[in-house]
């Protein structure tokens, strides 16, 4: 995904979905331990990644977080089927359209589930969809509704919808939530029917979890903390306060991945008011700055920038070294906050200089680390 310096900026409208997603991430991160009931509980709290996906704008955490939705419509084994098979059949028991008027959109067939976009995807692009049953058993005939492709969904039907399906889950689904594909005849759709059985065979088999879409996440939220890493533009405020929330999702995941935030965190990035300081306390510093400039994007006071640390921190519920170092600078910088209501606007430890003067220097001293870092990484 090719990106500009824009495309990291984050609003303060955005932070809230934005620790949610990394909350998502300390549960099912594929560094984190295995939870009891991991698949029932997956699709559970995706509800409220979907539902925090639209309140996040940010292209950069909209393209990674889409990757896992992509990665679940797209999976190869069972999941696919079972997920589309047991929404539609939910739908059609309960006679649920998530299109508001049926009357105002173009209908049009399509087949499943060989172009059937997935529920996931549908919420994430406002498509509307009614779900009706052909009169042979067991075979489904999907009408997608079409408005400027913009259909708005019925959040209370989705929400419900989805909740009453994941409610009866377990690691593996019961029979009541399986629709049965022909096998044999002329209206036999086998590679449905093959794909339903596997997934009544096969499923508790698995990780107990759908490990796949969060590993192909986890692969493109390292690729973006790399290219930032290695990027020949010089990177400004708005991308290192990025990078602060990108550490956090990376110390849930691979060990490799922990190494990588391990290692950022630790690099040295000196500045003149901060000698041989490392690159994480910087980062928290010129946050911190960057959160309280009256000319910003934020212009929070001290109580606000306090509570952005707090949140943060809260919602790490990683215990690695690169997790603990981070929470460490967070806890430093709210010891100094709570004993200066005006740091780091201004610094008791260099009074003498100013906050433009240290917003550059930190801002220096972060590009020279950055540059030491992607020296160090895999060519």
């Amino acid at each position: 995904m090719k990106s500009t310096l824009d495309d990291y900026k984050l609003s303060p409208a955005e932070l809230p979905g934005v620790r949610g997603w990394i909350d998502f991430l300390g549960t099912f991160g594929s560094g984190m331990p295995v939870i009891s009931d991991a698949t029932h509980e997956f699709f559970v709290k995706i509800i409220g990644v979907s539902d925090n996906f639209n309140n996040i704008s940010n292209p950069s955490y909209r393209w990674m977080i889409k990757s896992m939705f992509t990665s679940l419509n797209g999976i190869a084994n069972n999941q696919q089927v079972s997920i589309a098979s047991q929404y539609m059949d939910f739908c059609n028991r309960n006679d649920i359209s998530l299109a508001p008027n049926d009357s105002e959109y173009e209908s049009v067939s399509i087949g499943m589930p060989f172009t059937f976009t997935s529920y996931w995807v549908t919420f994430l692009d406002g498509y509307g969809y009614r779900w009706g049953r052909r009169d042979d058993p067991g075979l489904y005939n999907v009408t997608e509704y079409r408005k400027e492709l913009n259909i708005p969904h019925v959040d209370e039907d989705r929400y419900n919808a989805i909740a009453a399906i994941v409610a009866g889950w377990k690691p593996a689904p019961s029979s009541e939530f399986i629709v049965a594909q022909t096998t044999t005849g002329n209206q036999a759709n086998k590679i449905p029917a093959a794909a339903a059985k596997k997934l009544i065979d096969d499923w508790a088999t698995k990780n107990n979890m759908p490990t796949k879409v969060i590993t192909d996440f986890e692969a493109n939220q390292r690729l973006k903390m790399t290219d930032l890493l290695k990027s020949t533009t010089a990177l400004n405020a708005d991308v290192y306060f990025f990078i602060l929330h990108l550490l956090a999702g990376l110390c849930t995941g691979t060990s490799a991945d922990k190494t990588l935030a391990l290692s950022i965190v630790n690099e040295k990035a000196s500045s003149i008011e901060y000698d041989n300081e490392t690159f994480i306390n910087q980062l928290i510093y010129l946050s911190l700055m960057y959160l309280g400039d009256p000319k910003g994007t934020y212009k929070y006071n001290n109580g606000q920038r306090q509570a952005v640390l707090r949140d943060l921190m809260n919602v790490m519920k990683t215990a690695d070294d690169a997790s603990v170092a981070i929470k460490a600078s967070i806890n430093t910088s709210l010891d100094i906050l709570n004993a200066d209501q005006s740091y780091p606007m201004q610094d008791m430890y260099n009074p003498d200089k100013g906050f433009n003067m240290r917003f550059t220097d930190t801002l220096a001293a972060l590009e020279d680390g950055r540059k030491a870092i992607a020296a160090k990484l895999p060519k």
